[in-house]
């Protein structure tokens, strides 16, 4: 695919095989030590690229305000029916994060996301930066869960340190950016997590 990315239609094949070699099947450790440690709490949250939405079904239960965004049909059928049995109240949207309208401008406390950077196209990556910001009020938090791979191509297209800050460091104070100790063991040694506050 090169640098271009996947199409709706790539993303959309891979629910329809259940190829799904991205999900962890479960919420990401590092996510779940954060809430822990309450470096994030409840509040009005989005989280791009959701796919099967481990994470969205996790804040839910926790307290947060969801709302789930993906393009894929097969990621958002499946989470609307996970939502349904556990009865949480979600707001989940089949739409292109980048397609979210103004009625959603600064109405967000939290975005969290994790291999939604490294899923899209490297030459989206600053428009990323700006919808995020958009969508966040001031002194929003984002979170992101950046996959450092080290490889050429994509996606995931690998993201570094240096490719974070260059991209968030105009719109963002960086509040933490380290490497992951408690990864999922298929990611082990190849995450960065980011904890981000909208200046």
């Amino acid at each position: 695919m090169g640098a271009k990315g996947y199409s709706r239609n790539d993303w959309q094949r891979h629910y329809d095989e259940n190829d799904l070699g991205w999900d962890l099947g479960q919420v990401a450790p590092p996510f779940v030590k954060l809430l822990e440690s309450n470096i994030i709490i409840p509040g009005k949250t989005l989280v791009p690229g959701c796919g099967r939405g481990h994470e969205v079904i996790y804040l839910a239960e926790n307290g947060f305000s969801v709302t789930a965004v993906d393009y894929s049909l097969g990621a958002v059928d499946y989470l609307r029916q996970a939502a349904q049995q556990r009865k949480l109240d979600c707001e989940i949207l089949h739409i292109d994060f980048f397609d979210l309208n103004s009625s959603y401008d600064g109405v967000f406390d939290l975005l969290i996301e994790q291999t939604f950077f490294c899923a899209i196209s490297p030459d989206q990556r600053n428009l990323y930066v700006a919808t995020v910001a958009r969508i966040l009020r001031k002194g929003g938090i984002f979170v992101g869960l950046f996959y450092n791979t080290g490889q050429e191509g994509g996606p995931p297209f690998n993201t570094t340190q240096e490719d974070i800050i260059k991209h968030f460091s105009e719109l963002f104070k960086i509040r933490n950016l380290s490497k992951v100790k408690n990864s999922a063991k298929q990611r082990k040694d190849k995450e960065i997590l980011g904890v981000f506050v909208k200046k």
